[in-house]
């Protein structure tokens, strides 16, 4: 890829002013989030050695592009230089309103999973859910990092240099060295070096915000385009090889190689993100498909907060995935999850003063 000047990469198409390819993404991303969390129940509860597990498997390896894509296209929108930091707003708005969602969807869900039908009711356990939240909702805790350290790595990407030598950075010690740790011995040994060293400055996801500009940024040659969808394909067989690897020895589910910041996983960001945004470059979405795309897009946060609720409640009457051959459960428990969610997500956004908080 080559670099592009920033006038250049914000003339892309758009939707009543929203960067049309990042409304796709976002809908490819939060329909693979669904995905993935509608096989996960059963992925964990049956053995490793099942052929159900093994799809399921395949289908988890393939999809973990999404997160890393959300926090992407965050970067990409809050990293831009031209574009003056506000710190009230940082503080008064973007913040708050991340705050406050955490706060009412953790009380939400912790209140369902302690008072509800299958719920212990003890008080201890309602408190120690609500402060650590619902297992998605650590997504929120990390956009809130990602925001407080926005001034920061907005000096950081003034210099396309520094940006790219940030990501060199990030590779090794994000993505590689935390998954040798796994290894016998070498791994033990090296895990007691990076301990020593805590060199902490390119860990988190922190690298996904400035490459997300830095890929925003750039032209896309065909070229890096094949390389690009060639090293997805490999990263994905890594994940899965890396997983069924590691579950197997140990007997149970090992997520190592599930991690969102790992290479493996990263790399198939990256490609879908240069894909989509070498389609935007040279494509516009028809009237009817822009105005869908947008609704999704739009409601893709609320779809996020509430899709866990809504795939319970399936659950409950029945609709799991287990009742099919994996694709097809996996297929079935995402549409109705998914159209419900949209729903819900609508609903809230429709609400006055919940729009942007709540969904």
């Amino acid at each position: 890829m080559r670099q592009e000047t920033e006038s250049q990469a914000s003339s892309a198409h758009s939707i009543s002013g929203r960067i049309e390819y990042f409304d796709v993404l976002r809908c490819v991303a939060i329909v693979a989030v669904v995905m993935i969390h509608a096989g996960i129940t059963e992925w964990h509860a049956i053995t490793v050695d099942s052929p159900r597990w093994d799809a399921l498997t395949w289908v988890n390896s393939a999809l973990r592009f999404s997160v890393p894509i959300f926090f992407m296209i965050s970067g990409a929108l809050f990293l831009d230089p031209a574009k003056p930091i506000s710190w009230r707003a940082l503080f008064t708005r973007r913040i708050p309103r991340l705050l406050i969602a955490y706060a009412v969807w953790s009380l939400a869900y912790a209140s369902l999973a302690v008072y509800g039908p299958a719920g212990g009711g003890d008080l201890e356990e309602f408190v120690t859910a609500a402060v650590t939240g619902h297992f998605h909702l650590w997504f929120l805790l990390a956009l809130i990092g990602l925001n407080l350290g926005t001034p920061i790595l907005r000096r950081i990407v003034e210099d396309r240099r520094v940006a790219w030598y940030f990501i060199a950075l990030a590779v090794p010690f994000t993505g590689v060295l935390p998954l040798l740790t796994g290894l016998p011995v070498a791994g033990e040994l090296l895990s007691d070096v990076l301990g020593a060293m805590r060199f902490d400055l390119v860990l988190g996801y922190a690298g996904y915000f400035v490459l997300g500009h830095l890929l925003h940024t750039a032209a896309v040659r065909r070229g890096a385009l094949i390389g690009w969808g060639a090293a997805a394909l490999l990263g994905i067989a890594v994940t899965f090889l890396g997983t069924t690897m590691e579950s197997g020895g140990a007997g149970e589910t090992d997520e190592r190689f599930f991690d969102f910041t790992a290479l493996n996983v990263a790399v198939v960001a990256v490609a879908v993100f240069i894909a989509a945004k070498a389609w935007g470059d040279a494509h516009r979405l028809s009237a009817g498909w822009a105005r869908i795309i947008g609704i999704v897009a739009g409601a893709s946060f609320g779809i996020y907060l509430v899709h866990p609720f809504f795939l319970l409640v399936l659950r409950q009457f029945g609709v799991t995935t287990e009742t099919a051959p994996p694709l097809a459960g996996v297929a079935l428990v995402t549409a109705l999850a998914f159209v419900l969610s949209l729903g819900a997500s609508l609903l809230l956004r429709a609400i006055p003063r919940l729009r942007g908080v709540l969904a």
